[in-house]
Protein backbone atom coordinates (compact mmCIF):
# COMPACT_ATOMS: atom_id res chain seq x y z
CA UNK A 1 0.00 0.00 0.00
CA UNK A 2 2.59 2.58 -0.52
CA UNK A 3 1.67 6.11 -1.35
CA UNK A 4 -1.45 5.01 1.06
CA UNK A 5 -1.39 6.69 4.38
CA UNK A 6 -3.34 4.80 7.13
CA UNK A 7 -6.00 6.94 7.66
CA UNK A 8 -7.07 6.65 4.01
CA UNK A 9 -7.20 2.63 4.77
CA UNK A 10 -10.05 0.41 5.76
CA UNK A 11 -9.45 -2.94 6.54
CA UNK A 12 -12.71 -5.14 7.23
CA UNK A 13 -12.34 -8.58 8.73
CA UNK A 14 -14.54 -11.41 8.45
CA UNK A 15 -14.37 -14.85 9.80
CA UNK A 16 -13.35 -15.83 6.24
CA UNK A 17 -12.38 -12.77 4.42
CA UNK A 18 -10.19 -9.57 4.75
CA UNK A 19 -11.11 -6.86 2.74
CA UNK A 20 -8.87 -3.86 2.23
CA UNK A 21 -9.99 -0.20 1.06
CA UNK A 22 -8.27 2.70 0.08
CA UNK A 23 -7.51 5.64 -1.58
CA UNK A 24 -4.17 6.91 -2.99
CA UNK A 25 -3.44 10.74 -3.65
CA UNK A 26 -1.04 11.74 -6.60
CA UNK A 27 1.54 14.28 -4.51
CA UNK A 28 3.60 15.05 -7.64
CA UNK A 29 3.20 15.00 -11.30
CA UNK A 30 5.81 13.89 -13.85
CA UNK A 31 5.16 15.23 -17.41
CA UNK A 32 4.36 12.08 -19.88
CA UNK A 33 7.37 12.56 -21.80
CA UNK A 34 9.25 11.53 -18.80
CA UNK A 35 8.69 7.84 -18.70
CA UNK A 36 7.91 4.89 -20.10
CA UNK A 37 6.04 3.08 -17.79
CA UNK A 38 3.65 3.89 -15.40
CA UNK A 39 3.43 1.20 -12.17
CA UNK A 40 1.32 2.94 -9.78
CA UNK A 41 -2.31 4.64 -10.20
CA UNK A 42 -3.98 7.37 -7.87
CA UNK A 43 -7.55 6.56 -7.08
CA UNK A 44 -9.63 4.30 -4.96
CA UNK A 45 -8.94 0.53 -4.57
CA UNK A 46 -10.34 -2.63 -3.40
CA UNK A 47 -8.81 -6.22 -2.52
CA UNK A 48 -10.85 -9.05 -1.30
CA UNK A 49 -9.49 -12.13 -0.18
CA UNK A 50 -11.34 -15.34 0.96
CA UNK A 51 -9.39 -16.99 3.47
CA UNK A 52 -8.69 -21.02 3.29
CA UNK A 53 -9.91 -21.08 7.28
CA UNK A 54 -11.68 -19.13 9.54
CA UNK A 55 -10.01 -16.91 12.04
CA UNK A 56 -10.38 -15.39 15.38
CA UNK A 57 -11.68 -11.52 14.50
CA UNK A 58 -11.29 -10.40 17.99
CA UNK A 59 -7.53 -10.93 17.64
CA UNK A 60 -6.62 -9.88 14.54
CA UNK A 61 -4.31 -7.40 14.14
CA UNK A 62 -3.16 -4.53 11.27
CA UNK A 63 -0.15 -2.48 10.82
CA UNK A 64 1.46 -0.16 8.14
CA UNK A 65 5.39 0.43 8.13
CA UNK A 66 7.06 1.56 5.34
CA UNK A 67 4.60 1.46 2.77
CA UNK A 68 3.89 -2.26 3.71
CA UNK A 69 0.69 -3.64 5.51
CA UNK A 70 0.83 -6.71 7.78
CA UNK A 71 -2.32 -8.19 8.73
CA UNK A 72 -2.46 -10.91 11.57
CA UNK A 73 -4.79 -13.21 11.40
CA UNK A 74 -5.35 -16.00 14.25
CA UNK A 75 -6.85 -19.27 12.90
CA UNK A 76 -9.76 -21.07 15.09
CA UNK A 77 -8.36 -23.47 16.63
CA UNK A 78 -11.09 -26.19 16.27
CA UNK A 79 -9.56 -28.84 17.70
CA UNK A 80 -9.38 -26.85 21.60
CA UNK A 81 -11.78 -28.15 23.88
CA UNK A 82 -13.42 -26.21 27.26
CA UNK A 83 -14.48 -28.03 30.27
CA UNK A 84 -18.11 -26.30 31.42
CA UNK A 85 -18.58 -26.55 35.59
CA UNK A 86 -21.85 -27.93 36.13
CA UNK A 87 -23.46 -25.84 39.01
CA UNK A 88 -26.80 -26.70 40.82
CA UNK A 89 -29.29 -24.16 41.03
Amino acid sequence: VAGVRPEDLDVSIGRDMVSIRGKRFETGSVSEENYFHKELYWGAFVRNIVLPQEIDTDLAEATEKFGLLTIKLPKINKDKKAKVKVKSI
